[in-house]
C-alpha cells in the first residue's frame, strides 16, 4: 500500500501530533477548600458556569482584573426544564469554545452538571442502568470537543468512600464516572487543618505528562499557572496569567 493511500485512510506520522498550550482538567475538593477559587486563577476571559451558587465572595476578588462572564445553570424537579437547562448550557458553552477571546471555562460544579443532564434524560425512572451507555457517551463527547486554545476546567464535589456499607473515612470525586478517563488532567486540592493551613493542589495524573504525577502545590505555587507549567514545561509561565 502506497503512503497517498494510507493518507487516504486517515493515516498519518505521530511526528506531526501537535500539544496544544492548554489543559482539560477535572479538579475535586471537598467543600471550601478552595476549588473555585483556583479555579479563578485560570487566564482570562474566563466563562463561568455557575451551578453551585457558591461563587459570592470569590469570584469578585478576581473580576476587577480580569473578564469574567458568568451563567447561571439552575436544576430543578421538572424533566422539561432540565431539558432547557441542559441546552442552554451545551450553547453558551459552544459559542465560548467559539470565542478567540475565552482562554478559559469554568463549570462549577461538573458534579451538578452530570446529575442535571442524567434528569434530562432519564427524569425520575430509576430503572435505567441499560440506557447508562449513550448517557456516558453523551457527557464525554462534550468534555473532548474543546478547542486548541481553550483551557476547561471542570470542579467536582467529593463522595465518601463505603465499603460492606460502612464509611471508611476516604472520599472520592462525585460524578461521572468516567470523568478521570476523559480529561487530560485529574487533580485535588485541599487545605492543611493545622500550622500555616497552605492550601495544596495534587496532581494525581496527566496523560500530557506523566512525570508530573505526585507533585503537590503548596501555598503560593497552589494555583492554575503553577499546575499548567509542572503539565507542560516547556511553556512561559506569564501565557498562563
Amino acid at each position: 500500500m502506497t503512503a497517498q493511500q494510507l493518507a487516504n485512510l486517515g493515516v498519518y506520522d505521530a511526528k506531526t501530533i501537535k500539544i496544544y498550550p492548554r489543559l482539560i482538567l477535572s479538579l475535586c475538593g471537598l467543600e471550601k477548600q478552595g476549588k473555585t477559587h483556583f479555579g479563578l486563577t485560570a487566564p482570562g476571559d474566563i466563562m463561568y458556569f455557575n451551578l453551585d451558587n457558591r461563587m459570592e465572595g470569590v469570584i469578585d476578588k478576581f473580576s476587577q482584573e480580569k473578564t469574567i462572564s458568568v451563567v447561571d445553570i439552575s436544576f430543578s424537579d421538572n424533566q422539561d426544564k432540565a431539558i432547557e437547562e441542559w441546552d442552554k448550557y451545551m450553547t453558551v458553552y459552544n459559542l465560548a469554545l467559539a470565542d478567540p477571546k475565552i482562554r478559559t471555562i469554568i463549570v462549577d460544579t461538573a458534579t451538578e452538571l452530570w446529575e442535571l443532564l442524567r434528569f434530562a434524560r432519564f427524569g425520575r425512572s430509576s430503572n435505567v442502568s441499560f440506557l447508562y451507555a449513550p448517557l456516558n457517551a453523551e457527557f464525554a463527547k462534550m468534555i473532548r470537543q474543546p478547542s486548541k486554545n481553550t483551557n476547561v476546567i471542570f470542579l467536582h464535589k467529593m463522595k465518601p468512600v463505603y465499603l460492606n456499607d460502612k464509611r471508611t473515612g476516604d472520599y472520592e470525586r462525585a460524578g461521572f464516572g468516567n470523568m478521570g478517563f476523559t480529561v487530560q488532567v485529574n487533580a485535588q486540592i485541599w487545605r492543611d487543618e493545622e500550622g500555616d493551613r497552605d492550601f495544596h493542589c495534587y496532581i494525581k495524573d496527566s496523560g500530557q505528562n506523566s512525570d508530573a504525577a505526585g507533585e503537590d502545590l503548596v501555598g503560593p505555587l497552589c494555583n492554575f499557572p503553577m499546575l499548567a507549567t509542572t503539565i507542560l514545561p516547556d511553556t512561559d509561565p506569564s501565557y498562563w496569567e
